[in-house]
């Protein structure tokens, strides 16, 4: 396949080299894309055992945004 593909790019025009070469690379990229992010681990539940403090004036209304209240 590889021979063929190689003939193929020897009787194109250099516009054409060129576009093949470029989406040859779109396509690499794309396929690292896709194994990097199956490949990372999951981020759900990071924080689960944490406890946050809330501001106790939290859902007070913001001073700035009084005009539009």
């Amino acid at each position: 396949m590889a021979e063929a593909l190689m003939k193929l790019y020897e009787t194109m025009p250099a516009t054409a080299q060129k576009e093949l070469y470029d989406f040859a690379l779109f396509l690499l990229s794309q396929n690292n894309e896709q194994s990097y992010s199956t490949a990372r681990k999951s981020m759900y539940g990071v924080w689960k055992n944490d406890t946050f403090r809330m501001a106790s004036d939290f859902d007070e209304p913001i001073d700035d945004f009084a005009e539009y209240m």
